[in-house]
């Protein structure tokens, strides 16, 4: 399945990048507009690799987001599928190891239109049929505004326990990219006016698509 994740995106004309498992506090929290003290940590159980917590194993694919502002040029499309890590007891819908792809779109005039329907095509192509989504607002400390998107269940029209008897599935989270986390990618290089930039970022559960 994250072969064919790749494949799709690739027709699309993005990127696939990799980042460390291990990553620095700095990329997975603070540059993404996570500060030490910004509560969003709390829901976020972090496996901490040294007694100082500049070590962590990463708890989303989102850090690669930074270290691609940092060293690609403008517009680019990128997606990042890896592991990720959380520190929570393990039952029938908790587990420590899990798998995400995060997508990233960065240039100029880029819209929440551009995301949903890049997150449509996707779908349509995944499960190669014509699938409805809709946003509704979320909260994620890197996207304004954020959003999450749900799919319309692909297994019943009335309701079912895929769907919890909704007629959607939740997809993933989305929204245009901050510009705290623009400045931070950006900020630091001469080459690249980060406040005419805009982008679109979404993640979502590989495990999930996988159970779909």
């Amino acid at each position: 399945v994250r072969r064919e994740v790749e494949a799709i995106f690739t027709s699309m004309g993005y990127e696939v990048l990799d980042g460390p498992e291990v990553e620095l506090d700095y990329y997975n929290f603070q540059a993404l507009n996570i500060p030490v003290d910004h509560p969003s940590r709390e829901m976020q159980d972090t496996f901490y690799c040294d007694d100082d917590h500049t070590l962590v194993m990463r708890t989303q694919t989102s850090p690669v987001q930074i270290r691609a502002m940092e060293r690609m040029t403008p517009p680019f499309r990128v997606i990042v599928p890896g592991r990720v890590f959380r520190n929570e007891e393990q039952d029938a819908t908790h587990e420590h190891t899990f798998h995400q792809v995060e997508g990233l779109v960065v240039g100029e005039g880029i819209q929440v239109g551009h995301l949903t329907w890049t997150l449509r095509r996707f779908l349509n192509e995944l499960f190669d049929r014509e699938l409805e989504v809709r946003l509704r607002p979320g909260y994620f400390p890197f996207v304004e505004p954020g959003f999450e998107l749900d799919v319309r269940c692909p297994f019943c029209t009335e309701g079912c326990r895929v769907c919890s008897g909704s007629t959607w599935v939740e997809f993933c989270g989305c929204g245009l990219v901050h510009p705290n986390v623009l400045e931070a990618g950006f900020g630091g290089r001469d080459d690249v006016d980060h406040e005419k930039l805009t982008g679109f970022a979404f993640g979502f559960g590989l495990d999930r698509l996988v159970m779909l």
